[in-house]
């Protein structure tokens, strides 16, 4: 008859062993993954350098909007002369570097930079409107969201004046954009979703 120690005991080894075996099985898992990572990205460095469809390149249309001024305090003119690259879907770098080579990729990140810098420009524009009451800005916010911006202070700025006037449907649509837009950075879309819902509740 055995006794309960000597069962404990068995337990206790096969447990051992199936950890061991589960943590080899993921470092295998793991290792296979990072190969294929290293292998994809040798593979996107020796791609050649191809030129950047032109369809990818935004020039922005200040006429949509009031006249900035000659002050123009938040460069929003100076902004808008920049070469810019706007992507409709987020790629990541290793999918930039297959589509146009490693050659390219400085450039790239340098016009993408371009183009969030005229959002963001943008968005302290419509700032500044919305705190003189101006009817403008949430016009030159929607434009911004509807261009992929990922500013806290544009979905903030937009849902302060949505509350303010009450209208709850486009705070509804505000959450829909907030949910389907691209973030980097996914802590700003839940801190941008929670806001929005506050003040949804305050109405």
């Amino acid at each position: 008859m055995f006794s309960s120690s000597i069962i404990i005991g068995g337990f206790s080894v096969f447990a051992i062993v199936m950890v061991l075996i589960n943590s080899k099985t993921h470092r295998t898992r793991q290792d296979k993954l990072l190969r294929r990572f290293l292998d994809e990205e040798a593979a996107a460095n020796s791609v050649r350098k191809k030129e950047i469809p032109q369809e990818l390149f935004y020039t922005p249309d200040l006429s949509i909007f009031p006249p900035v001024g000659e002050d123009d305090p938040f460069q929003v003119t100076r902004c808008a002369k920049r070469v810019m690259l706007r992507f409709e879907k987020f790629m990541s770098n290793l999918e930039l570097k297959k589509l146009y080579g490693v050659a390219q990729m400085d450039l790239i990140a340098q016009y993408e930079e371009n183009f969030n810098a005229y959002l963001k420009a943008l968005t302290k524009w419509a700032e500044a409107l919305a705190q003189e009451g101006s009817p403008d800005a949430i016009k030159i916010l929607e434009y911004v969201i509807s261009r992929g911006g990922e500013y806290r202070d544009t979905y903030r700025t937009a849902a302060d004046i949505y509350a303010k006037n009450g209208e709850q449907e486009k705070l509804d649509e505000l959450i829909t954009q907030a949910e389907n837009n691209h973030f980097r950075d996914t802590s700003i879309r839940d801190w941008i979703l929670g806001y929005i819902n506050g003040k949804k509740n305050s109405l």
